[in-house]
């Protein structure tokens, strides 16, 4: 039952991932491309937060402390970058913060799909 569980949250996960990249490589043309994609990285971080929480209920996993810290650490070093760089380089904070939240999302899923391959 546990792995039937992690599959379709994996499953979910990777769905919604990809519709999230269809839609902003769909909606490129706008101007607004940069709201678009932090619109789907919100979800995508609400999702996984919730994803998170049913792999942690279900099975453990040294992958999952993995991913607590440095989801922790990304968030002091993004408050760190944001308090130096109030007035100076704005636009620096965003592509850390849109590159932070891509490499969490592609490291969440490929532990998944690890997870399931190696449960016992």
């Amino acid at each position: 039952m546990k792995l039937n569980i992690l599959k379709v949250e994996v499953i979910f996960q990777t769905i919604l991932s990809l519709v999230s990249l269809f839609y902003i490589l769909v909606d490129y043309s706008k101007h607004d491309q940069a709201s678009d994609f932090f619109i789907a990285l919100f979800f995508i971080g609400v999702a996984n937060l919730l994803g998170f929480l049913i792999r942690i209920s279900t099975i453990a996993s040294k992958f999952h402390r993995y991913y607590f810290f440095g989801v922790i650490l990304f968030f002091i070093s993004l408050y760190a970058l944001s308090c130096l760089s109030i007035n100076s380089d704005v636009d620096f904070v965003m592509y850390f913060m849109g590159t932070g939240g891509v490499l969490f999302n592609i490291y969440y899923l490929a532990y998944g799909f690890y997870i399931i391959k190696n449960y016992k």
